[in-house]
C-alpha cells in the first residue's frame, strides 16, 4: 500500500546543495480528524474543508479495491518473500540479528545459502514461509524499520489502517485463519499496520479463492470523493483563478459560471477540472497491459505521477533518479507561503532522504500514488494520513518534513 519505487530515496542531494529546499512546512494538516468537528460534517457524510481560495469543498470518505482480475495472486505467491536490506554486509547483518532475540539455530538458517545473498549493495533475504512466521516480534519490528528505508522492498510492505483492517477483511471474505496469520506478521506504528510475507500467507492458505480474498483486502485503501459547492454567490472568477490552472482542453471558468446559475446551488465533482491524466487515472489500480511487452517498462510510482500531473503527454523519463532530478531543478521553485492547486509535495525524512512525492489540491487534500506496484491505485487522500502512512520511514520519535514546489511557468 504504499512505497515510493524508483531510487530515489536519496532526496535530491544535487537540489538541496543548491539551496532551493528550504524548511518544514507545518500546521496545515487536520485530516480525517476534521471528521470528529461536527460543525464541519454535511448531509450524508461528508466533511466540509476549512475556507480557502478554493472555495466551498467538502469530501466524503469511502473505499476502493483493485478489481478481481488485476489480482497478482499466483505471481505475489510464486515470487515468494525477498528482502533487501541495503547498505548491510554480512559482519553488520550477522550483528543486526545478534541484537534480537532470534535463536542460534535461527540465525544460522537465515544465513544459510538459500536464504541468504550478498550483494554489492546491501543483503538479499528470501526466508521460506516458517522463517517468516517464526521470527520473533522484536527481531520483525527491527527489520520492518529497516525494509521500509529501501524502495527495492516495495512490492513486499503493506499498509493497513487499523481502524479500518477488520472492516475490510470482512468485507472481502477473509478467513480468520487468514486474519490471524496476518495479524501474526504485523508490527504497529501509529494508526497503521505494517505487514510483510503475503507469499507466506498465501503458501498457507488451501484455495484460490482464499488467496484471492486476502489479495484483494490487501489492495483496499481509503479515498476520498472531492467535491466544490457553487452557487449564484460563488466568485467565479477567483474560482477559476484558483482551479484553471493547467487547464488546457477546458475552459473552466465557463463551466464555473454555469453551474453556479443553478437556484439551489450544486456540488461539482472536482474530477471536472483536473486535467487529463489525474482525471483518467483517479481511483484506478494500475494494469500489466499498462506496460506494453514491446516497449520498455515504466516506473509509474509516486514522483511519475506528481511530475506529469499537468502534462497532456506523460514523460517517462520522472519514473526514473535522473529525470527527476533534471526536471527539479529545471522546472520547479520552493514556496514557502501558502501552497495551492498543483503545487509539488515532497515528504523527507529528517536526513533529506525522500519518501514519497504528491500534489496539493487544496485545504489539506492532495493527489497520491502511494506505491509503484498493482497494488496502488491513484487517490486523493489528506496530506495528514499521507504522512501517517509513511510513518514507518523514521524512527519512533521523528517527524516527516514536508515542502511544497511550484512549476516555474505558474509562478
Amino acid at each position: 500500500m504504499k512505497r515510493i519505487s524508483i531510487p530515489i530515496v536519496v532526496i535530491l542531494a544535487a537540489f538541496l546543495a543548491a539551496g532551493a529546499v528550504g524548511g518544514l512546512v507545518s500546521g496545515r494538516h487536520a485530516g480525517y480528524e476534521q471528521a470528529m468537528d461536527r460543525s464541519k460534517m454535511l448531509p450524508g457524510g461528508a466533511i466540509r474543508c476549512k475556507p480557502g481560495p478554493w472555495g466551498e469543498l467538502s469530501y466524503t470518505p469511502f473505499s476502493i479495491a483493485a478489481p478481481d482480475d488485476l489480482l497478482p495472486v499466483r505471481s505475489m505467491e510464486a515470487t515468494g518473500t525477498r528482502w533487501f536490506f541495503s547498505g548491510y554486509t554480512t559482519d553488520s547483518f550477522v550483528t543486526l540479528l545478534q541484537s534480537t532475540s532470534l535463536t542460534p539455530d535461527q540465525q544460522h538458517q537465515l544465513l544459510g545459502p538459500d536464504t541468504f545473498t550478498v550483494r554489492s549493495d546491501g543483503i538479499e533475504l528470501t526466508p521460506s514461509p516458517d522463517m517468516v512466521f517464526a521470527l520473533p516480534r522484536d527481531a520483525r519490528e527491527k527489520f520492518y524499520q529497516i525494509l521500509a528505508q529501501s524502495a527495492e522492498n516495495d512490492q513486499q510492505l503493506n499498509y493497513v489502517p487499523k481502524a479500518e483492517v477488520d472492516g475490510w477483511f470482512s468485507a472481502n471474505g477473509v478467513s480468520p485463519e487468514a486474519k490471524t496469520m496476518f495479524r501474526s506478521l504485523c508490527c504497529e506504528r501509529g494508526e497503521y499496520l505494517m505487514f510483510s510475507g503475503v507469499a507466506a500467507v498465501l503458501s498457507r492458505l488451501p484455495t484460490y479463492d482464499e488467496k484471492a480474498h486476502f489479495t484483494k483486502a490487501l489492495t483496499q485503501q481509503r479515498t476520498l470523493l472531492l467535491r466544490l459547492h457553487l452557487t449564484p454567490q460563488s466568485d467565479v472568477d477567483a474560482l477559476a483563478k484558483y482551479w484553471g490552472v493547467g487547464c488546457s482542453h477546458t475552459d473552466a471558468r465557463t463551466m464555473l459560471k454555469s453551474l453556479s446559475t443553478i437556484p439551489q446551488g450544486t456540488w461539482m465533482s472536482i474530477m471536472m477540472v483536473l486535467p487529463d491524466l489525474p482525471s483518467a487515472e483517479l481511483y484506478d489500480y494500475p494494469s500489466i497491459t499498462d506496460n506494453p511487452l514491446n516497449g520498455p517498462p515504466v516506473n509509474r510510482d509516486c514522483a511519475w505521477t506528481s511530475l506529469n500531473f499537468f502534462n497532456e503527454v506523460p514523460d517517462p523519463s520522472f519514473g526514473t533518479m535522473s529525470g527527476v532530478l533534471r526536471e527539479l531543478s529545471a522546472n520547479y521553485k520552493e514556496v514557502t507561503g501558502q501552497p495551492r492547486y498543483g503545487d509539488l509535495i515532497l515528504f523527507a525524512r529528517p536526513d533529506h532522504y525522500l519518501v514519497h512525492a504528491a500534489i496539493y489540491i487544496a485545504d489539506d487534500i492532495c493527489f497520491t500514488k502511494n506505491g509503484s506496484t498493482l497494488m496502488h491505485p491513484w487517490m486523493l487522500s489528506t496530506i495528514d494520513d499521507v504522512t501517517k502512512h509513511f510513518a514507518f520511514e523514521i524512527d519512533p520519535d521523528q517527524k516527516l518534513t514536508i515542502r511544497y514546489f511550484r512549476k516555474k511557468e505558474f509562478l
